[in-house]
This record gives C-alpha cells, structure tokens and sequence, in this order.
C-alpha cells in the first residue's frame, strides 16, 4: 500500500528538512521552498495534503491558497493546513474562510501536527 502523498511549501530550508524528518516514515513527502514549485509538481502527480507557510517570496501562501482552490485539476476537498508563525486571528480567520482546512502557529508541535494531519485524511 502506497503512502499518502504530501506537499509541504515552506521557504524556510530548515521547515523543510523538519517535516520531511518528522513525517517521512507514514507519508510520502515533497518539500518546496517556493509555492511556484509546488504548484508544478502537484500539476503532475496526485496530492492528498498540502502544508503551507504563508509568508513566501513570489508567491505567498495565500496567493497559492487561491491557486489551488480556483484550479478544477485539484480536488476541491483536498486539504490545506497553514504553518505559520503569523498569530494574527483574523488572518487566521480569513484563511480558514478562503478555503484553507486548518491553521497551525509555529513554532510547531510535532504532537498537533500529525493529530491533525491524520484527521483530515481520515475524512
């Protein structure tokens, strides 16, 4: 059986490798450190969640929010969860509205991060 595949899109090197070190044993990880990659890789393979930061050059993970959801290739309910250090509630708020699935503030819990990830693929 195949491992869930996940993007994760974090300018951030050190995110990057994190992830990968944190979550490679249950699940199929391609990191980015621009939301333009990632956008290319997931026009070419299946995707079943993406984690993303939102304060990138190029492209922010708003602007890749909105790539993704506007995009009839992707699933609609393909689940995206913020990583950021940004507190701001009502970005948080926006986010959530815009169509992200989960919002989770840096520095990350290694704990919450898997709960939710195994939560939304679960649905």
């Amino acid at each position: 059986m195949s491992k869930p595949v996940i993007v994760a899109v974090d300018d951030a090197a050190f995110v990057c490798d994190t992830l990968k070190t944190w979550l490679q044993d249950s699940y199929d990880i391609h990191t980015f450190l621009d939301g333009k990659d990632a956008l290319i890789f997931m026009d070419k393979n299946p995707v079943d969640l993406v984690l993303l930061d939102y304060d990138m050059p190029n492209l922010t993970g708003y602007e890749v929010l909105m790539k993704i959801r506007q995009n009839t290739a992707f699933e609609s309910t393909l689940p995206i969860i913020f990583l950021t250090a940004i507190t701001n509630e009502r970005m948080e708020e926006e986010m959530l509205t815009r169509g992200a699935d989960a919002y989770i503030r840096k520095p990350l819990d290694i704990g919450i991060l898997k709960h939710t990830i195994r939560e939304y693929l679960a649905k």
